[in-house]
């Protein structure tokens, strides 16, 4: 191939790629507005009734890491931009995970899916593009997984733990000892949360400031729910007990409804992974019946060009997909 036309075809790929990601940025913006003005009014009742700043700023966040974490991991928090969010992001997994621990193991995955590929193809090039998207690709979506598992456990738990805070008080308890309660007689993940609660209000901060900071370290709307109802009827008093178990049946209710939506949508969620795997399937029948056919995609310039573009389109199609089937309740 003549080396100004390749020039050409690569510098129209390259354009060609940047109007796809600009494409694909402006429909996952634009399909997830619902929920960030669910967050955006859940943050705002926040601020209403916090009426202050906790200690558990994203500086001071900032500050235990570099000053608690290894090596590594003081590196890494002065070369990463939000490094104290990122921080709060493993820590939704429930697990001690640090970022030094987080990249490193993205580092040896590189390597290792670089020298897999690499031996295979003998293309540096494939190899390393392959290499990075899947060493930077895989962890995050691991770390996705286990923190939407964890979520939705501590969902299914928690109308049980405010029925058990509900009985404590009608029993006549203060509102400390039926969290306490339920960090005691409810199992992981929702117990564990009430636990460090529970140590947070012993080693000085108030219910607010716990709460608070338990709310920022889940991001979930129900325990939001839960922290601002006691906000609102610390201010304004009431029957807390009814308050709460009104709140109870909420939560239960969009469990279910959630439930619906998700039966519904099943049809649409297997028609979308069978159409999002076929093409792998399809290369890896192609590579073992006919292993050189097959490898013109990884060799040949123009299919190069090809492969890369058909991936990112079909990476566009697969999050339209499933911002379509994913319903904000």
């Amino acid at each position: 191939m003549d080396g100004a036309n390749f020039n050409i075809i690569l510098l129209g790929g390259g354009l060609l790629l940047l109007v796809i990601l600009g494409a694909m940025f402006y429909l996952v913006s634009t399909l997830s507005k619902p929920a960030k003005e669910q967050k955006a009014r859940l943050d705002k009742l926040k601020r209403h009734h916090r009426g202050g700043e906790s200690i558990s700023s994203p500086q001071g966040r900032s500050i235990r890491i570099q000053s608690e974490g290894s090596v590594l991991d003081n590196l890494l928090s002065k070369i990463l931009p939000k490094p104290a969010e990122f921080q709060a992001r493993l820590n939704k997994t429930g697990k001690t995970i640090s970022i030094g621990q987080y990249f490193g193991f993205s580092g040896i995955l590189l390597l290792v899916m670089f020298s897999v590929i690499y031996m295979v193809t003998s293309d540096l090039l494939m190899g390393s593009l392959i290499a990075i998207a899947l060493g930077l690709g895989l962890p995050h979506i691991i770390i996705g997984m286990m923190i939407n598992s964890r979520l939705e456990a501590f969902t299914k738990q928690f109308p049980e733990a405010i029925d058990l805070i509900v009985r404590g008080l009608k029993a006549g308890l203060p509102i400390n000892e039926t969290i306490n309660n339920v960090g005691t007689e409810v199992t992981a993940p929702t117990g564990t949360e009430f636990k460090k609660i529970t140590d947070a209000i012993r080693f000085g901060k108030s219910l607010d400031e716990a709460l608070w900071a338990t709310s920022e370290r889940l991001d979930t709307a129900d325990f939001k729910f839960f922290v601002i109802t006691l906000s609102v009827q610390k201010e304004t008093g009431g029957n807390l007990a009814e308050t709460l178990s009104n709140l109870a049946t909420i939560l239960r209710l969009r469990q279910s409804m959630k439930l619906k939506v998700r039966a519904l949508s099943s049809e649409a969620r297997a028609s979308a992974m069978i159409l999002g795997a076929l093409p792998f399937v399809m290369l890896g029948a192609i590579l073992v019946t006919n292993y050189d056919y097959g490898m013109v995609l990884f060799t040949h310039p123009k299919a190069i060009i090809a492969s890369i573009g058909a991936f990112f389109w079909m990476m566009m199609g697969i999050g339209i997909m499933a911002k379509m089937i994913n319903f904000e309740i």
